[in-house]
């Protein structure tokens, strides 16, 4: 049993799943075509705007699990399976045949269990583990919200994952196998429990997210010159990495907290304009997981047709554009097929409330 899903949460999983293709075709410009100086400035700097995604992501889910109330554990993890580690295999070893140069056995299982056979694969890895402790997770939510300990539990919560990442993290992570930690649970349950609050407290949280709007905006712009200015002194203009900005550092951790909250009111203004915009992003919604695995292949297909002669900035763009048309259309086209349980999950149109309808309650957004 589980409640149905805010009509701005369907809007922030379509905005963090563009930022993923964004992120992927940035990385790509970054790596293959060599920008000018100033070319790899500004691409660094929208990499950090469009950096929010897998926070996002983590938030949504944290949102989504701990609305269940009664699971049967055996086909919640059957069904977790089947949506979600059935089409990652299939696209994994894709992947694997695409990106390896030599296929042993050992190398294919160590990419498969640990989500490296694409860059961005380590996230089902990460999620599954939240899924499989759901038994744990739904108890202890409820616990905190009858005791109402929510704003202690996010302060004790933020200041356990900020010391985790500042001092434990640094030293596991050169550590043997121990470096995979940044693919756990652990490297990203504040987000977790951030989400797993706001299904608890969403009218009050969407009170919030709009009161704070003019803090925050000047807090998140304060924080995207910090840490934009913290890549180009720690790496130098001639020579930025995209490859070594992690969520995993005190400045990363303020800087996505700040940008899921202006988002959440994005999200929020998006829906109550009823335009074609949210039209759309309720569209994507519906295909996000299976264009989100499957779009790196369609990157690296169509990544040959754009000229190198353009701004590197325009090919960036051009790429996100191809990729995300074709990943929707691909997993839009195969959902309905057999095809789709392999390739895609279960893609299907979550039942959603809209704001708007729930203006004239108690739970309403304040206009």
């Amino acid at each position: 049993m589980k409640k149905s899903t805010p009509a701005e949460l369907t809007v922030m999983k379509s905005l963090a799943f563009l930022a993923v293709v964004f992120q992927s075709a940035l990385l790509y410009v970054m790596n293959y075509r060599s920008p000018h100086p100033e070319e790899a400035i500004m691409i660094g700097m929208l990499f950090h705007f469009v950096k929010f995604s897998a926070p996002v992501f983590v938030f949504l889910v944290g949102f989504h699990i701990v609305q269940h109330t009664v699971i049967d554990y055996r086909q919640y993890v059957l069904h977790k399976w089947k949506e979600l580690v059935v089409p990652y295999v299939t696209w994994s070893f894709i992947y694997v045949i695409l990106f390896s140069s030599h296929l042993h056995v050992i190398d294919v299982m160590k990419q498969l269990f640990l989500g490296e056979a694409a860059s961005h694969l380590w996230y089902v890895i990460m999620i599954m583990q939240f899924h499989l402790l759901i038994v744990i997770i739904i108890p202890f939510f409820y616990w905190i919200d009858q005791k109402k300990y929510w704003k202690l539990f996010i302060i004790i919560s933020a200041m356990i994952y900020i010391g985790f990442i500042t001092f434990i993290f640094p030293i596991v992570q050169s550590t043997s196998y121990i470096h995979y930690i940044d693919r756990t649970f652990l490297a990203y349950f504040f987000y977790f429990g951030l989400g797993g609050m706001v299904a608890y407290t969403l009218p009050t949280w969407r009170k919030f997210v709009i009161r704070v709007i003019p803090l925050n905006t000047f807090l998140f712009l304060s924080l995207f010159i910090f840490v934009s200015y913290e890549l180009f002194t720690s790496q130098g203009i001639f020579s930025i990495d995209l490859t070594m900005i992690t969520y995993l550092k005190p400045s990363m951790v303020l800087y996505v907290t700040s940008e899921i909250f202006l988002l959440y009111a994005l999200s929020i203004t998006i829906v109550q304009t009823k335009s074609r915009l949210y039209t759309v992003l309720r569209f994507i919604s519906r295909y996000t997981y299976g264009a989100y695995i499957a779009h790196m292949f369609f990157l690296y297909v169509f990544a040959p047709i754009i000229p190198t002669t353009m701004y590197s900035m325009l090919q960036a763009v051009i790429l996100f554009t191809i990729t995300t048309i074709v990943s929707i259309g691909v997993c839009y086209i195969i959902h309905a097929t057999p095809l789709s349980l392999l390739f895609i999950g279960q893609a299907r149109e979550h039942r959603t409330i809209s704001i708007l309808s729930l203006s004239k309650s108690k739970k309403s957004v304040p206009s």
